[in-house]
């Protein structure tokens, strides 16, 4: 299967270097800081699914006590990640087929990764393997753009700038199924002239109730769901922390 973030990869941290972007990653690190101190964790072996580039492992790598894994699908956002740490043990694989020799205690999947599993089979699969591969009593923090965030995003075109680069994102939301269709038509700037690349990702929205069943069903309690964002008034991402329910 092609990787669509094989183009975006080297530019990926161009756009999360935007300060708003970089408050979201402040926000989820103290987030997780809260809830392991109310649970009385101090996590030893933390794993960071979906982790992209590394932009929400490798703060955790700085203490040199404890291990940190990385998992990511797509080769050309690990090569971005190996560069920044040689600390974080960083491993492709397919969430869905998660399997690794660790026992973890705390699990993170940010930045609306879990969006990005448009099956509901899958996103159990998901909940599954991470609930296998957590102690009991370990957390699982991930956040999720709602129903909301992702109608609002399909209603207009956007332009951005990124470093000398420039992208048009235009994007569809089809309501019966709820999935969200983003395209970001890139420039890329070679020079004195640009490179056109198409980058094109689907994702879908969840409800709160099927989230809570779903972790339920995978040994989870769902312990807090939090609003990190609103748009004119309603939610438009959300930080859910779940812990691993001892058997």
């Amino acid at each position: 299967m092609p990787d669509p973030y094989r183009q975006l990869a080297p530019l990926y941290d161009l756009m999360t270097a935007d300060p708003g972007i970089q408050a979201i990653y402040r926000e989820f690190r103290q987030a997780l800081t809260t809830a392991a101190a109310a649970h009385g964790l101090r996590p030893r072996v933390l794993l960071d699914l979906a982790c992209g580039t590394g932009n929400s492992a490798v703060p955790w790598a700085r203490d040199k006590r404890r291990t940190v894994i990385g998992v990511d699908v797509s080769k050309a956002m690990l090569r971005v990640a190996r560069r920044k740490s040689q600390r974080v043990r960083w491993v492709r694989q397919d969430l869905t087929r998660l399997t690794l020799d660790v026992t973890a205690d705390v699990a993170t999947c940010h930045f609306d990764a879990l969006n990005h599993v448009l099956d509901t089979n899958d996103l159990q699969r998901v909940f599954a393997n991470t609930s296998c591969l957590l102690r009991p009593g370990g957390l699982f923090l991930f956040d999720l753009n709602t129903r909301y965030c992702l109608e609002w995003l399909s209603t207009s075109e956007k332009h951005f700038r990124v470093g000398p680069h420039v992208f048009f994102a235009y994007n569809a939301f089809d309501p019966s199924s709820g999935v969200a269709t983003f395209n970001q038509l890139w420039f890329l700037k070679h020079g004195s002239l640009y490179r056109k690349a198409l980058v094109t990702v689907r994702t879908r929205s969840f409800a709160d109730t099927e989230l809570r069943r779903m972790l339920r069903a995978a040994g989870f309690h769902l312990e807090t769901v939090s609003v990190l964002r609103r748009m004119k008034g309603r939610p438009i991402r959300k930080l859910y922390v779940a812990v691993k329910r001892a058997r």
